[in-house]
Order: structure tokens, then C-alpha cells, then sequence
């Protein structure tokens, strides 16, 4: 029996660029693995084939997943132009095959516009977003045919790059929750083809970017001591935050939701918020909180985050 002691846990928030060809559970067992890090997580999944900035949550940054997941995303891709998917990309059988119309730059441009701005899409049949309980991908594996109800994102810019008579690249920057697959083939459609992406990477997430990203093969060659591991708090750094004092933060971390009456000034927006302990050398996250403003109480608390634990 192996009786050596597990390492100190730490939490925080990696950065790793996810090579194609594994999934994002094998790039988060992976370090899980090599670090024997208790509670990993990540902001969001990337397809197998696609690369780019994976957000891994340790420890005590877990608790914040959803408020990451949420967040905005940018990615760069190249859709082929002439030919539909099962899967929406490159690893799926073709299922239908069009002529591409001669189409100018400025022409694809002006199809993107179209699809800038609050839109619904439909996602693709396989995805992991659940119907009824099972996973899309499962349905479509198996044959079954099922109702896939569409869903509102907004798309804040859609950049053509470069275009050509077999393919287009573009940039996105979008809302948490899109389909690039389902943006590509929709793009394609208002221009009378269709359309497959071939390539996808993620460049950003929230106010994280890839290039300040490790490959996941430099960060398995480094020690624990080595990760170079973000505060907690970064990962909510587009939320508005909130400083209190000692006092007031026990009160928070306990469920004390009448020690909210102490912050009425500091609060004035609907939504969800971030306290702080400010009273040591260095802010420590406290919770994430929602401000009701027509509601009683005010304010309910989302996540509380353990003192100990929070700092890298």
C-alpha cells in the first residue's frame, strides 16, 4: 500500500493550448493524472479536431465553471465550401454535396452581416447539448430522429478573412454556448451552397487569451511547483466585483445574507457580482453573488470559496 502523502492541492486557473486529436476530458485527465490533482475542470469544451485555448479550473476554481462557460468566445476557422457533414465538420461522412457560386470578398462579407448581432441557431446533431436527458450525439449514433429546439446567441463581430472557390476563412467572437459548425453551414446557406468547417481554433475566452497559453506538452513536462497556475479570481474578472472586510466576509462565507445591507452603495446593477476580502495584503475572493434589486432578499449567493484554498 502506497501510504505517501497526496501533494498540496492548489486552485487556480491553467491556461493550455489544446493540440487536435484528444478530447477536452483527455486533456483534463491528463493533467489530473500527472499532477494528481484532486478537482479539475474547465470554461468550455473544444471539439477533438479543434485546437486552441482550453480554461482548466483547479481546486477551488471548479466553482466558478459556469460563469466561464457563459462568457464570450473568439475563434478563427475555415469552412470548405461545396459539401455538408453529419458531424458539421471534417471528421463526418458527407451528406450532401452543391455547386459554389463565384462569390467576391466583399460578397461573403456582406452574408456575414446577416449573421452579426442576437440570432437563433440550431445546433448541430452532434453536440453534447441534451434533449430529453441524453446527450445530441447520442441520437444521431443512433439513428433516432429528435426535435432539437433552437437557442439564442449573439454573434458581436464576424470577420470574413479571406475567401476562394473551395473555401473561407473567418473570425468570430461570440457568445458562450455557440455553434462555429452550425455559424459555417448557416453562412453557406445564405450564400446558396453549403459548407463544413475544416479547421477551428479557440483564441480566446472571457478575458483569457491563447497566446498566453502553455501546449499541453510543455505544461506535462513541468512539476507541480512549476504550473503556472492564475489566481482564482481572474477567471471572473469581467464580473463586477465588490470589497468588503474580514467581518463581512465571514458573514458571506457563512450564508448570512443580512450582511448585504452594508454594501447597498456598492451595488447598484442587476446581475452577478464578485466580493472580495480586502482586508489582508492581497484581495481574496470571497463569493460570487446575484443582485435581485426587486426581490427580497436582494442579493442570493451563488459560490463561496474557502479562504484556504483560493489563493495559488
Amino acid at each position: 500500500m502506497n501510504s505517501s502523502p497526496r501533494p498540496a492541492q492548489r486552485s487556480g486557473v491553467l491556461l493550455v493550448d489544446k493540440p487536435a486529436g484528444i478530447t477536452s476530458a483527455d486533456l483534463t485527465n491528463a493533467l489530473k493524472d500527472k499532477f494528481r490533482i484532486q478537482r479539475v475542470g474547465h470554461g468550455g469544451t473544444l471539439d477533438p479536431f479543434a485546437t486552441g485555448l482550453m480554461v482548466v479550473l483547479i481546486g477551488e476554481a471548479t466553482k466558478v465553471a459556469r460563469f466561464l462557460l457563459e462568457g464570450d468566445k473568439e475563434y478563427e476557422a475555415v469552412a470548405t465550401l461545396g459539401s455538408e457533414t453529419d458531424t458539421g465538420d471534417f471528421t463526418g461522412e458527407v451528406v450532401n454535396k452543391s455547386e459554389v457560386p463565384e462569390l467576391a470578398l466583399a460578397d461573403w462579407q456582406e452574408f456575414a452581416k446577416s449573421w452579426t448581432g442576437t440570432v437563433r441557431q440550431t445546433p448541430p446533431a452532434y453536440s453534447a447539448i441534451k434533449v430529453k436527458g441524453k446527450p445530441l450525439y447520442e441520437y444521431a449514433r443512433n439513428g433516432e430522429e429528435v426535435e432539437v429546439p433552437t437557442r439564442e446567441v449573439t454573434i458581436r463581430e464576424f470577420e470574413i478573412k479571406s475567401s476562394g472557390p473551395e473555401k473561407v476563412e473567418f473570425r468570430v467572437l461570440c457568445s458562450g454556448g455557440t455553434y462555429v459548425r452550425a455559424l459555417a453551414a448557416d453562412l453557406a446557406m445564405a450564400a446558396g451552397t453549403s459548407a463544413h468547417l475544416s479547421a477551428l481554433r479557440r483564441t480566446a475566452s472571457s478575458s483569457f487569451r491563447v497566446k498566453n497559453a502553455l501546449p499541453l506538452d510543455s505544461m506535462l513536462k513541468l512539476s507541480l511547483d512549476e504550473l503556472p497556475v492564475r489566481p482564482l479570481e481572474e477567471a471572473l474578472a469581467h464580473l463586477p466585483q465588490v470589497s468588503v472586510n474580514e467581518i463581512l466576509a465571514l458573514k458571506i462565507r457563512q450564508g448570512n445574507l443580512a450582511a448585504f445591507e452594508a454594501l447597498r452603495g456598492q451595488i447598484d446593477k442587476p446581475g452577478y457580482f464578485l466580493v472580495l476580502d480586502s482586508s489582508g495584503p492581497k484581495p481574496l475572493p470571497v463569493a460570487v453573488c446575484n443582485h435581485h434589486p426587486m426581490m427580497r432578499p436582494s442579493c442570493t449567493i451563488e459560490r463561496v470559496f474557502d479562504q484556504r484554498l483560493s489563493q495559488t
